[in-house]
């Protein structure tokens, strides 16, 4: 039981510790999706539950009072269960995004999201079936603890960067902007010798309501020939969009996945001109005034 004890301890520290850094690696869309939960307010449990992730991850894999800890993790487990069951009941949320950027390459169902849960929770019984008693190197311990937890913030806080600091239009770069254009291409034809302004967001996302407006006033000073929203298919939330924001520009929708292959981070503005991407922002729209000569 011991052995199995440990085996137990070390596998769900390390799944704690990998779901801890891919969220931080891309805080951002993980901030986005704690958004769709409720108010503004909500991303602020970005960097908590992130920090809370990584010092169970790490009292598993050292085993600091494991039957504590272990306790502690199936709390958090059933709690964001419950969270995550009141996402998809309520507001039509698929993606728990436990695993930030990379949580479709362990589990693509909500259903499965439940059943994975729940197997974590029954692979930590034998942690609490070996009482072991011998509590050694504790401060030592703690000082790896507070290590790894503040490498993780540091990341997250290098991540959600942009966010906070809303960069202008000319400030940030999209890599691949062929790989985007030639996909782009696929959605929407362009005119060589026109302009566009191509917003991408979710009908969701508070991000992307915060700077409709100035997606709309593109348009409506002439700022470019033509502004086109693309959007993901969520029936429920475009109606409500409709109903608040009464959208005069054209808004075309497309499937999650092939949202996603373009972009996972809301929301992007791209000014094409000659068929190229010239300018991108990403996280908020910058007023059309800059563009008005």
């Amino acid at each position: 039981m011991k052995y199995i004890s440990y085996i137990c301890s070390t596998f769900l520290g390390l799944i704690f510790l990998i779901s801890a850094f891919a969220k931080a690696w891309d805080a951002e869309s993980f901030s986005d999706m704690l958004l769709q939960y409720g108010p503004q307010w909500f991303s602020i449990g970005t960097p908590i539950i992130i920090s809370i992730e990584v010092i169970l991850a790490i009292a598993l894999l050292l085993r600091i009072y494991p039957m504590r800890t272990a306790f502690c993790a199936d709390c958090f487990l059933v709690i964001v269960s419950i969270i995550f069951a009141y996402g998809v009941l309520a507001k039509g949320i698929e993606d728990c995004g436990c695993f930030g950027a990379f949580s479709k390459l362990f589990v693509s169902k909500p259903w499965m999201t439940f059943v994975r849960n729940i197997l974590f929770l029954g692979i930590s019984i034998p942690i609490f079936l070996y009482k072991d008693t011998s509590e050694k190197f504790i401060w030592q311990k703690g000082l790896i603890t507070i290590f790894v937890t503040a490498a993780a913030c540091f990341v997250c806080g290098l991540s959600m960067k942009k966010s906070y600091t809303l960069p202008k239009i000319s400030a940030v770069k999209v890599d691949n902007k062929a790989k985007i254009l030639e996909k782009l291409n696929e959605i929407y034809t362009f005119n060589e010798d026109s302009t566009y302004i191509v917003y991408l967001f979710s009908f969701s996302c508070h991000h992307c309501q915060n700077s409709f407006a100035n997606v709309q006033q593109f348009q409506q000073f002439n700022a470019v020939d033509k502004v086109i929203g693309i959007a993901m298919e969520d029936q429920e939330a475009m109606e409500r969009f409709y109903r608040i924001y009464k959208p005069e520009i054209e808004i075309i929708t497309i499937p999650k996945d092939k949202m996603t292959s373009i972009t996972n981070q809301f929301p992007v503005g791209l000014f094409i001109k000659e068929k190229s991407i010239i300018k991108t922002e990403i996280g908020s729209i910058t007023s059309p005034g800059l563009f008005i000569k």
